[in-house]
């Protein structure tokens, strides 16, 4: 079995089986096409050529024979399928751990897979909550499975327990279990910092993605209006040609091998002179290609503007959105260019991997000796896995998203982006006005339509009640009764100007 098959994880395009892309010898799960051996090969063909000298081959010696033949098919299908399915554990526990040993190359129908599986699993977070925790695929349930630091602790918590049915050490009662509380705050600190980095990174990134998908929109736009057909779909073919090459120079995922050469022949990209420039810059290192091809795309512009076709003010706003493009692939590979430290990486990995096994060692003391502490023994069991869950789904998470351009499930949609940027652009450039503008027609539209209602609210009718009578004071009297209001509801006396009103 070669080394490369051990290391790639299995992706198939439907989702379902995984083993049937990186295994030659096997198609699918159920073992539909098999190796057929020498004594299995004989015994079938002997059987075929029996049925071919005529009614007498027909006897119960050879249906004896065919039944042989039946029966031993399963036997090494079963042998097979075990042995690939083995094989394929040790691969993904392999690159869960240790990475690709040797550089792999995706084929385009993994990428596919790989693609149909994250638009699946993106849509899964609205389920009910059972749904959910049932779910496998894209959670922190496949990265357990194999961990091996995950299973590691769990090892050392049970090997531990195992040894104090009988009797533990003395020594090992005054180790400081407060000591490993507060080193799991520090630890829960910097994960927690992490994450939140990895995850302002990656919702930064998906914002330069999307920038990219709407300057093609706005320039197709601008183009559908005011340019000729042939010179605007040259323009969105190299915008969108740019923006498959940004991610095929970006990704070590998406080469020009397993991605770029299709998506030119199915999005007819590139004439081939202009697919000959673009090879001898070199697609697959680094964002020239794409830098290329804005060029290109501002070149048309002025073109056009020489040519009489825009005016000044239009050309202007189709050079912003070319230089908005620009930008935002810049994004992409400013972002490669500084990933978060490597310092601050391989300090959470070390953290973890010293935390979690002293962990897995205090909670196995604690639980105590003898045959009375089972169910203590339990509860820190499940303890122990619960913080084993936290840290390391913690630290993957962080892993994970700090690069959105790999080939994990929670990566961003690479390929989709790409495709779908590609055909609403062409859906703008192929949009056309079903009749002219028609002022009758308008006028009775607008008449015919639902009442707007008045453009402000009326103003409230004032209420018709007693005149408002004016202040008085008699120098003669001591009091001075001053009434007023409305409708005679409000009275109010007043004993002199210098005292204060007060209520009647």
């Amino acid at each position: 079995m070669p080394l490369a098959t051990l290391a790639s994880e299995s992706v198939s395009s439907d989702g379902g089986s995984e083993d049937s892309l990186f295994l030659d010898e096997v198609e699918d799960r159920t073992g539909a096409t098999i190796p057929v051996g020498d004594e299995q090969s004989g015994t079938c063909n002997s059987t075929r050529n029996s049925r071919s000298t005529g009614r007498d081959g027909r006897d119960s010696h050879q249906s004896k024979r065919r039944s042989i033949c039946l029966k031993k098919a399963p036997t090494r299908q079963t042998s097979t399928h075990l042995r690939s399915s083995s094989l394929n554990f040790v691969g993904k526990f392999v690159r869960a751990n240790f990475g690709n040993v040797v550089d792999v190359e995706y084929r385009l129908e993994q990428l596919k897979g790989i693609e149909n599986r994250r638009r699946r699993v993106l849509n899964q977070g609205d389920q009910p909550m059972w749904r959910i925790l049932s779910s496998y695929d894209g959670t922190v349930m496949r990265i357990l499975a194999y961990d091996a630091l995950f299973w590691f602790s769990i090892c050392i918590y049970v090997g531990i327990r195992i040894v104090s049915v009988w009797e533990l050490p003395s020594y090992l009662n005054d180790l400081p279990a407060d000591s490993i509380t507060v080193l799991g705050g520090f630890v829960t600190f910097f994960l927690v910092f992490w994450v939140n980095q990895s995850h302002d990174r990656f919702f930064g990134l998906y914002d330069s993605s999307m920038g990219i998908k709407g300057s093609i929109f706005n320039c197709a736009t601008l183009g559908a209006a005011s340019l000729p057909p042939e010179k605007v779909a040259r323009l969105v073919r190299y915008m969108n040609c740019a923006h498959a090459a940004a991610y095929v120079g970006l990704s070590d995922v998406y080469t020009t091998g397993n991605y770029f050469n299709y998506a030119d022949q199915e999005m007819s990209l590139l004439t081939q002179p202009e697919r000959a420039r673009l090879d001898h810059i070199d697609l697959d290192h680094g964002g020239s290609c794409s830098r290329e091809l804005v060029a290109w795309c501002m070149n048309e512009i002025h073109t056009a503007e020489r040519q009489g076709l825009i005016n000044q003010i239009l050309a202007k706003d189709f050079r912003d959105q070319i230089i908005k493009l620009q930008g935002h692939i810049g994004e992409l590979f400013n972002a490669k260019d500084l990933p978060i430290p490597f310092f601050y990486v391989h300090f959470i990995c070390l953290l973890t991997t010293l935390y979690l096994p002293l962990f897995a060692v205090t909670a196995a003391i604690q639980a105590g000796t003898g045959d009375t502490g089972w169910i203590n023994g339990l509860i820190r069991g499940l303890v122990v896995v619960l913080q084993s869950v936290f840290v390391i789904g913690l630290r993957v998470l962080g892993q994970k998203m700090s690069d959105p351009y790999g080939d994990d499930l929670i990566d961003l949609s690479v390929m989709y982006y790409v495709h779908f940027t590609w055909q609403m652009s062409n859906r703008i450039l192929n949009s056309h006005l079903p009749e002219e503008a028609d002022p009758f027609v308008e006028d009775k539209l607008v008449k015919s339509r639902q009442s707007l209602g008045d453009a402000w609210p009326p103003k409230p009718k004032k209420k018709q009640g007693v005149p408002r009578k004016s202040f008085y004071y008699d120098a003669s009297q001591s009091v001075a009764d001053i009434e007023y209001g409305v409708d005679g509801g409000d009275y109010r006396t007043i004993r002199n100007p210098q005292q204060t009103r007060r209520g009647g």
